[in-house]
């Protein structure tokens, strides 16, 4: 039996949270069930990734620019869609980003469902309502399914925790210290992702202001500035925490802004703890994924989907979000306590292994792919 064809569908081409998860199932998906396919709006970094592992790409209009451009562009990008599926015989349309979503489910039919794999906790009544029309929904956590609608439960609705590439789980050092210049008794926090205020980057950078002098400790903050052009927020945080952290020589000393890091596995393997101090709902950070399989201990807002992620005082530590008095308690207890990093670190090691495991998610997420196709 041929391999079915199946469209995956993103609005966007740079290398987000989604765009990696995206990336990681096409890797692994079995080529000999599922012939997949792209639906992008033009070339960057997740085309040619895709490319790379042989899945053909398709120029789609999706509107990339503000809120009114991309709902103009909606109706041409779901005709697009229905023409390509015809010509190219897709099955399936898979959208993996919240525009691609809207036209996917547009260009549905009764025998071109669609199955949107929801990274977000919406808050939107209309991404709802779009959400709520797709034929399947596919969600990495129980808060992103029951900010859609928990009605949906049962009606060919999947909750699958996002997987972990292997070589997070078998980690080797990136020589990050020794590059930093860290010494070799010093804790190295960690926060790893997009430069975006929604990430908590100053609440952390406050909390570490607060830890004693006698803690021998220092900060990485690892990521670029994603979707700025789309997310007026984004544009020009680099340079605001580069100005604060230059302000302040004595924290600047010890906080290393390093930039965008292109395989982060490196430097989890290098970090003692890593933190995710989001003040905005998340679903599933895959910061805090990836952090627990290469054994890092974790400090994370309780907000969205984590608390899902992390069992409080077991495998890491949930902290109010925006709480910069709590953040800074439990990290000026880590740096002094080694025992309890390890013990949160093997706690978090062990679900990863659990949960996190590559193979085991992309076939959850086949399941829920031939599920859509036998309806």
């Amino acid at each position: 039996m041929p391999a079915v064809p199946i469209l995956f569908c993103s609005h966007v081409v740079e290398m987000g949270g989604a765009e990696s998860v995206l990336v990681d199932l096409l890797g692994e998906l079995d080529r000999g069930r599922f012939a997949p396919h792209l639906a992008a709006p033009g070339d960057g970094p997740l085309t040619e990734r895709c490319r790379a592992l042989g899945v053909p790409v398709h120029r789609v209009p999706f509107g990339t620019g503000g809120a009114w451009a991309k709902a103009r562009s909606l109706p041409g990008a779901a005709r697009v869609l229905r023409q390509l599926a015809h010509a190219q015989g897709h099955r399936l349309l898979v959208a993996t980003s919240m525009i691609a979503g809207y036209a996917a489910v547009l260009a549905q039919h009764r025998s071109l469902p669609c199955l949107w794999h929801v990274h977000i906790v919406t808050t939107s009544p209309v991404a709802r309502l779009a959400v709520r029309r797709a034929h399947a929904v596919l969600t990495p956590s129980r808060a992103g399914l029951a900010a859609i609608d928990p009605r949906r439960q049962g009606k060919r609705t999947s909750v699958v925790p996002n997987g972990v590439s292997a070589r997070f789980f078998a980690p080797v050092s990136g020589g990050w210290r020794q590059r930093l210049g860290v010494p070799a008794d010093a804790v190295m926090f960690g926060i790893v992702g997009r430069l975006d205020p929604q990430k908590g980057h100053d609440v952390l950078l406050d909390a570490f202001a607060r830890l004693p002098a006698t803690a021998a400790a220092h900060l990485v903050i690892a990521g670029g500035e994603l979707f700025a052009a789309n997310q007026p927020r984004v544009a020009g945080f680099g340079a605001h925490l580069r100005e604060r952290l230059a302000a302040t020589p004595d924290l600047g000393r010890r906080v290393h802004l390093v930039g965008p890091v292109a395989d982060p596995a490196g430097l989890f393997a290098d970090l003692d703890v890593v933190v995710v101090p989001s003040v905005a709902v998340e679903s599933a950070p895959r910061a805090i994924a990836e952090a627990q399989a290469t054994g890092c201990a974790v400090v994370a807002s309780a907000l969205g989907g984590t608390p899902e992620m992390i069992d409080d005082g077991v495998t890491g530590r949930l902290v109010p979000p925006g709480d910069t008095t709590a953040l800074a308690q439990v990290l000026t207890q880590l740096a002094a306590e080694p025992a309890l990093r390890r013990r949160w670190a093997a706690g978090g090691k062990a679900f990863a292994v659990a949960n996190y495991q590559m193979a085991t998610f992309a076939r959850r997420c086949e399941d829920a792919l031939a599920g859509a196709l036998a309806d």
